[in-house]
């Protein structure tokens, strides 16, 4: 979608029997085309249903990828190659391929061709280990940090800069970007300084060494939390102020807010828990502390600020219709940037394309359709 939005025409090839699987998480059954996640990550894009199991699928797949600028893959480790599909299948037939693959572990070494999702990326990079509580019984992860949505934005920076090297050289080449070392390239030096500061990297919650109070409070509501973070001295004096606390002396320094977060922080919590976290978040900004509510998708929705923006886009969807996802945050003075439009039908595009791409006629599609190689 990201490509897709600064200019480019992108073809997902995908299969009837094989889903996406973000095609199967639609809340009603046998709705490939009315899963909301799907439609929101691949907005813009056009569908060609091609059964890879056989090899004339394979064959105009391999076609198509001779008229690409760029081939992006990320299917289990050795999975292309089965299919004749892999970085070197696809230059012999278009020399300055720009060629993406993107597995869970990278490409080679014991974990090549193991299969990764989400979850196992996240666990495998060491974020779910750090997203937690220190005293917290288990890991808990969050959807927020798999790595496979952080390295797909990568890859696009990846992309942008192979094609200005074969704009400069002429020459494409191979991107190999692993989604666990994206996670890590990301958090790597919470690990790397443990041996080096005698301090190894643990869960801490929200605790940072740079500010007390940091963290979420209760407000008045159901579920209702506002975040604020103390960053120096003259701040917490503010504080202290607005919430008519009286002065002491150990909590003058951050070291002795550190030394007491605990009490400290129950004690803020105890303030909050009466107030709307709105006011609450607006009373501080308004001495200068860096405060936010927590806002929930219902909270998203109806924000102001996001509406004068127009970081929420309206698409309509030729099955679902009317859709609103969330818009490319990019903001450009100069350029081709838009908002995509809806995902495809599973298949919409299969005529059209393989007939502007590869120049087959209405009825040579019509015979791959009954024969199952379109499906």
């Amino acid at each position: 979608t990201v490509l897709g939005e600064l200019g480019a025409e992108v073809v997902k090839i995908e299969s009837e029997t094989k889903m996406d699987p973000l095609r199967e998480v639609a809340l009603e059954p046998d709705a490939p085309n009315r899963a909301f996640t799907f439609n929101d990550e691949n907005r813009g894009l056009r569908s060609v249903c091609l059964d890879l199991r056989q090899p004339r699928a394979r064959e105009l797949a391999l076609r198509l990828c001779a008229r690409a600028d760029v081939v992006i893959e990320n299917n289990r480790g050795g999975v292309a190659a089965s299919w004749g599909l892999d970085y070197d299948d696809v230059r012999r037939v278009r020399p300055d391929v720009i060629y993406l693959a993107s597995q869970g572990y990278g490409r080679g070494g014991p974990l090549g061709c193991v299969q990764g999702f989400g979850p196992l990326n996240a666990a495998f990079a060491g974020a779910t280990y750090l997203w937690n509580h220190a005293d917290a019984p288990y890991p808990a992860g969050s959807t927020l940090n798999h790595p496979d949505h952080v390295a797909s934005k990568l890859g696009v920076v990846a992309v942008l800069a192979a094609l200005e090297h074969r704009r400069r050289t002429g020459r494409g080449q191979l991107i190999d970007l692993a989604q666990t070392e994206t996670a890590a390239f990301l958090l790597g030096e919470a690990y790397l300084e443990g041996p080096t500061t005698g301090r190894p990297a643990a869960p801490s919650g929200n605790r940072v060494p740079y500010a007390c109070p940091h963290g979420v409070f209760p407000c008045r509501g159901a579920d209702r939390w506002v975040a604020i973070a103390v960053v120096s001295d003259e701040q917490w004096r503010r504080l202290c102020a607005e919430v008519e606390w009286p002065a002491d002396e150990a909590l003058d320094s951050l070291a002795g807010r550190l030394a007491a977060c605990d009490a400290l922080e129950a004690r803020l919590a105890r303030w909050t828990k009466s107030q709307d976290m709105e006011e609450v978040a607006k009373r501080l900004q308004a001495i200068g502390i860096s405060a936010m509510p927590v806002l929930d998708g219902d909270d998203l929705r109806a924000d102001a600020h996001l509406a004068a923006r127009g970081a929420i886009v309206t698409v309509e969807h030729p099955e679902v219709g009317t859709e609103r996802h969330i818009g490319n945050p990019i903001r450009l003075s100069r350029g081709g940037l838009v908002h995509a439009g809806p995902s495809p039908l599973l298949g919409a595009d299969t005529e059209a394309v393989l007939q502007d791409w590869l120049d087959l006629d209405a009825g040579a599609v019509r015979a791959l359709r009954e024969s199952g190689v379109c499906r």
